[in-house]
């Protein structure tokens, strides 16, 4: 949700701004998704963060950089400004309904859907007693989720990076917490998936983003005609665990309400060896392969502000 200037980046007035105000406006922020008509806290989103973030000169050529290589056209291409324009919208309207959605006890959750792809996948898993990973990206309200994924019953928890503004990390944590969410932070330690081991002995579902290298182990994969690196550690869990990983992504139609999808299981054969890296490196190009097709599917709901590849130019 932040993104600060980088040095010798001038901010521009409304940046200023909302950076100055920022713990002030946030929690007000919060109280109006949670209290005004949608469409009111979206228009004000519109014309304070959402402008602020555009006017960034370095978040605005990294989001168009990024965007030319997904829709593989020009970088001054029309249709890559607008699309560009479109993700900064939506990660507010993502915001909003997370903040709006949370813990409010009149919330039907099948009022807000618009289908339900693959929910018996992990009823199934459920059963088996060793928990699930369900692999996601920065792709569409995930956040929101769990307030899905608790309606079957299912325990859940996510796996997060501690946002860089304390404020927003106390927020988005407590959004978690009432919808029945376990928050699992995680750093660069080689002991930090040790937690999220415990969860799935605890039969849990732990959801992972899978998108982004955090830690810079990972491995370089094809993506959108360039290439990435990609995080390792989500398959290596599932490999000495036995618990099957789940591509799962909550997308949103054009009239708002989410469509939540559920891939077929992602199994990882507990082998060692050459034999078992390879295991390893075959499941994470199924995921990657997966993301790409559901970024291609809905472009606008890929969020990131910062350059994803390395050699963009």
């Amino acid at each position: 949700m932040t993104h600060a200037s980088p040095p010798g980046e001038k901010p521009t007035i409304v940046s200023q701004f909302v950076s100055l105000t920022f713990g002030l406006w946030f929690p007000f922020f919060r109280w109006m998704a949670r209290t005004l008509p949608p469409v009111w806290v979206a228009r004000l989103a519109e014309a304070t963060a959402e402008r602020a973030i555009w006017e960034r000169d370095s978040v605005r050529e990294a989001i168009l950089d990024n965007y030319a290589a997904v829709l593989e056209l020009p970088r001054n291409a029309r249709a890559v400004e607008v699309t560009g324009r479109e993700m900064v919208s939506r990660h507010s309207r993502l915001w909003i309904d997370l903040l709006r959605y949370s813990g409010r006890r009149d919330v039907d959750p099948a009022r807000l859907l618009y289908a339900r792809n693959g929910d018996e996948r992990l009823v199934v898993a459920s059963r088996e007693g060793k928990g699930a990973i369900l692999l996601t990206a920065h792709v569409g309200n995930f956040e929101l989720g769990g307030l899905f994924l608790t309606q079957l019953g299912l325990k859940i928890a996510a796996v997060y990076v501690p946002d860089p503004s304390p404020v927003i990390e106390q927020h988005r944590e407590d959004a978690r917490r009432m919808l029945g969410v376990r928050g699992l932070p995680i750093d660069t330690s080689p002991f930090a998936f040790l937690p999220v081991r415990k969860a799935l002995e605890e039969n849990l579902c732990v959801a992972i983003q899978g998108d982004r290298d955090v830690s810079g182990t990972g491995r370089r994969m094809p993506f959108f005609g360039r290439t990435a690196s990609f995080p390792v550690g989500p398959f290596r869990l599932a490999q000495v665990s036995g618990a099957p990983v789940f591509p799962v992504f909550v997308l949103q139609e054009d009239d708002g309400r989410y469509r939540t999808v559920v891939e077929e299981a992602i199994r990882v054969p507990n082998v060692r060896g050459e034999q078992g890296e390879a295991a390893v490196i075959a499941a994470l190009a199924h995921f990657v392969a997966t993301m790409e097709r559901t970024i291609r599917a809905y472009p606008a709901q890929w969020y990131l502000f910062t350059r994803f590849w390395d050699d963009a130019s």
